[in-house]
């Protein structure tokens, strides 16, 4: 599957559908507009050129948001630096999925972490029950 930024000119293609969809609620999350899908690096592909955000609030943030320089639609994110030093094994990136159209992800779950009141330890609580996109609820 194949999704584009707004504009058309970043386009990330994945080799198959994610078993669920995070819609987290923290500030990145919500303020970058993504819902995310988790890959293995090698099953995902970008085309286009992009511009990577690092936090600058936190003292060592995991992930590198990528987006459209163009439109500004957030793309995907990457493993920082600092992070993938700490953790080599870990081989996952994240895939906003709202660059997809919503009829090709039928049947997956969407699960809404609370990620704005996690503390970044542990597992975190989920807002609202998980549901799965299909005919009687798109998101």
């Amino acid at each position: 599957m194949t999704g584009e930024c707004v504009c058309g000119a970043v386009s990330v293609t994945i080799g198959a559908k994610p078993e669920f969809i995070h819609d987290c609620n923290c500030a990145l999350c919500r303020k970058s507009g993504a819902a995310w899908g988790y890959f293995p690096t090698a099953m995902v592909a970008t085309n286009g050129k992009t511009v990577a955000f690092v936090r600058r609030d936190l003292e060592d943030p995991a992930v590198e948001v990528h987006s459209c320089p163009i439109c500004g639609a957030t793309t995907h994110w990457v493993t920082s630096q600092s992070f993938q030093a700490r953790n080599p094994s870990l081989d996952r990136m994240g895939v906003n999925m709202r660059l997809f159209d919503p009829a090709d992800l039928e049947g997956i779950e969407v699960r809404f972490p609370n990620g704005a009141d996690w503390s970044g330890d542990g597992p975190f609580d989920y807002r609202r029950q998980a549901q799965t996109i299909g005919d009687d609820w798109r998101w």
